[in-house]
């Protein structure tokens, strides 16, 4: 798992990464839902169509706190989605 610090000093880390629009907005509606926040590494670079250029700027990772990690987990996997 990638994991980096945000400004509170709390270990941002990946638990799913994404290719498909869809499933990006399914992932973020499950988290927004359950109050976890997130963070989507790499959609400046999807939606600037970079990934023309460079197939795996196409993905998405998506990131949380790490004290949030199993929950996000959970929720993402009941909600479909095939995690890391």
């Amino acid at each position: 798992m990638d994991e980096r610090k945000n400004e509170d000093g709390d270990g941002l880390v990946t638990v799913i990464t994404i290719g498909d629009g869809g499933q990006i907005a399914l992932a973020a509606s499950i988290l927004e839902e359950a109050g976890i926040p997130y963070f989507e590494k790499g959609e400046a670079s999807r939606r600037l169509g970079i990934y023309l250029f460079n197939a795996s700027a196409r993905f998405v990772e998506i990131q949380v706190r790490s004290k949030d990690v199993a929950s996000a987990r959970k929720l993402l996997s009941e909600g479909g989605l095939k995690l890391d």
